[in-house]
């Protein structure tokens, strides 16, 4: 199996999202991508798709428009900002998020949205054509993250569909994916930076799993086998996903959740250039009841909600 700094790529063609549906969970293509992604995810954690079926286009013009919108002044975007860590939609500002408890606040902005039917949260009307660019987005993004949960299920033995009935309120109040827009501005001043402050501190993501996609900027770091960091080199074409600490509990710690970071670059005109990335934080319904996979009482059952309020603590100032 191909790989890019010990992180697995993986051709996904049989599953792409440009088929309507997968021919067969029982094709020979089928069980050889789940048997990677099940070599990647108990391994390494992380691992890339390609042939995916979102296009570059679709990424980079969702990316533009995006731009738009934070580089409005920030005035603009605090009429758009999350008020409290219950918040699942809106703009968060630039040192707003604690990833790293130790560390001071990331280097970076964010925009996310989670609820699209949440009535009280108003779109921004400066950036009109947002709304449906984040829309098509997100479904693309959770049909992707469906067919990725199908192959992790058969690389476990279970049925494809075993996830399926945790994820059914995706894009509503009571679900709990999530889609994240970030924007590291650029560094032109490195003096200023406080010790120990990075574009994202180092952290694993406490979900499901995520999807993301990012530009060619460069930054992000992963921890591999050999408990160093080695960097997750953008890949043109390819969606980079990764296990977090839910799933590596749900599924008993066969697949493991691996510790990340985005660090500034040493190079001065790397610096000085804006870094984008959209993530896509595929995790279960708030009110659904996670018990181990397969059968074992390693981590008792616990409700998403419950698991979600006990992270979520610590990770945002307001």
């Amino acid at each position: 199996m191909e790989t890019v700094s010990g992180i697995p790529l993986v051709d996904f063609s049989a599953m792409s999202v440009e088929h309507e549906m997968v021919s067969s969970y029982s094709d020979d293509q089928v069980l050889e991508i789940a048997r990677q992604i099940h070599q990647a995810f108990s391994t390494v954690g992380f691992v890339y798709l390609k042939n995916h079926g979102i296009s570059q286009n679709t990424v980079e013009g969702t990316f533009a428009v995006m731009d738009k919108f934070f580089t409005l002044s920030k005035n603009l975007k605090n009429k758009y900002g999350k008020k409290g860590e219950l918040d699942s939609n809106g703009w968060e500002a630039l040192g707003r998020e604690i990833t790293d408890p130790t560390k001071p606040g990331d280097l970076k902005e964010s925009f996310d949205i989670s609820a699209f039917d949440d009535k009280k949260f108003r779109w921004p009307t400066e950036v009109p054509e947002l709304q449906s660019a984040v829309k098509s987005l997100f479904d693309l993004l959770s049909h992707l993250g469906d067919r990725v949960l199908s192959a992790m299920a058969i690389g476990l033995g279970l049925p494809a569909d075993v996830f399926k009935s945790y994820y059914k309120d995706v894009g509503k109040r009571n679900g709990t994916a999530l889609l994240r827009f970030n924007y590291y501005p650029r560094i032109t001043d490195i003096e200023h930076i406080k010790p120990g402050q990075i574009r994202c501190g180092e952290h694993t993501d406490y979900g499901g799993i995520t999807l993301l996609f990012q530009d060619d900027a460069g930054g992000l770091e992963v921890v591999n086998r050999e408990k160093k960091f080695v960097p997750a080199t953008p890949i043109q074409g390819t969606i980079l996903v990764n296990i977090a600490d839910l799933m590596q509990r749900w599924t008993a710690d066969k697949f493991v959740s691996t510790v990340h970071r985005v660090i500034i670059p040493e190079e001065e005109l790397k610096r000085s250039t804006p870094r984008r990335s959209v993530a896509f934080f595929y995790d279960p319904d708030w009110n659904a009841k996670i018990t181990c996979l397969d059968g074992s009482n390693k981590y008792p059952p616990i409700k998403c909600s419950k698991y979600v309020s006990q992270v979520m603590t610590g990770t945002f100032s307001f």
